[in-house]
């Protein structure tokens, strides 16, 4: 097995970034899921309800966060965005709330025009903490603006097998995954405890419970309930519609992985 592919999502909820080589953090890859629209209770915001962020392509370049439309061309560049000094702001992401800082160099007015909703951005500073759910996490563990662990792997042959049971060709980018595998044994993945790419080791610690964000097609922010459906009728456990592992990253420092590695699982 190889890495076909890796992604960040630098902003919560918009289109994210291919990469041919990200860099390792216990949060995540660096950048990713660092930023987040919240609303004015502090709630995050995401393609659930508003299908539109999907055309929304968030990039970073430095200290700027550079947001297009990837429908219309549309650009918003925010200037000074890793903002550890901005004013402290608490936030909700699910059952956590912790805090955040304020990105103050793009006014919320010029924010919300652009993106078609009343938002704010926040930042995932230094001094920001949200601890992995504790039934599966180690101590210290930590995680960013991400639904709920650091890192999300999924594996093609897997997708292949849904395509082929769906009669349509659906992309990855629906399933937002970090890390993309190429395999040859469709939900492998369902078994693996650890992977290894090169001296990385990420264990493991629960599948992918899935929402309504994949039937919303990429390219024209459309749903379509019947990939939600199709994935159910044959991945569901309980009452979970599953697709992808979860995982954290057990490491230091901030080395680098590669598409094309050979990633082994246990």
């Amino acid at each position: 097995m190889q890495v076909k592919e890796l992604w960040i999502y630098p902003v919560k909820s918009l289109a994210g970034q291919s990469l041919a080589a990200a860099t390792l953090a216990p949060e995540g890859f660096v950048d990713d899921r660092r930023w987040m629209l919240i609303d004015e209770t502090g709630r995050f915001i995401s393609q659930r309800e508003h299908a539109h962020l999907a055309h929304w392509q968030a990039g970073v370049a430095g200290d700027e966060l550079v947001l297009e439309n990837l429908a219309t061309g549309a650009r918003l560049a925010i200037p000074a965005a890793r903002a550890n000094n901005g004013p402290p702001v608490q936030v909700v992401v699910w059952d956590d709330t912790f805090l955040a800082r304020l990105v103050t160099s793009v006014s919320p007015a010029t924010l919300s025009a652009a993106l078609g909703l009343s938002c704010r951005l926040v930042y995932l500073s230094e001094d920001s903490h949200r601890p992995v759910d504790p039934r599966y996490a180690k101590p210290g563990e930590e995680v960013s603006f991400a639904d709920g662990y650091p890192y999300l792997f999924t594996n093609v042959a897997s997708l292949d097998l849904l395509n082929q049971r769906f009669g349509k060709t659906l992309s990855m980018n629906r399933f937002r995954a970090n890390v993309v595998v190429e395999s040859s044994v469709p939900f492998a993945e369902d078994e693996w405890i650890q992977v290894d790419i090169g001296s990385a080791t990420f264990r493991m610690t629960k599948p992918c419970a899935r929402c309504v964000v994949v039937t919303i097609d990429p390219t024209t922010a459309e749903k379509d309930p019947d990939v939600f459906a199709a994935l159910a009728a044959f991945r569901t456990q309980g009452r979970k519609v599953l697709f992808g592992m979860n995982a954290c990253w057990e490491g230091q420092g901030h080395p680098v992985i590669r598409v094309g590695e050979v990633l082994v699982a246990k």
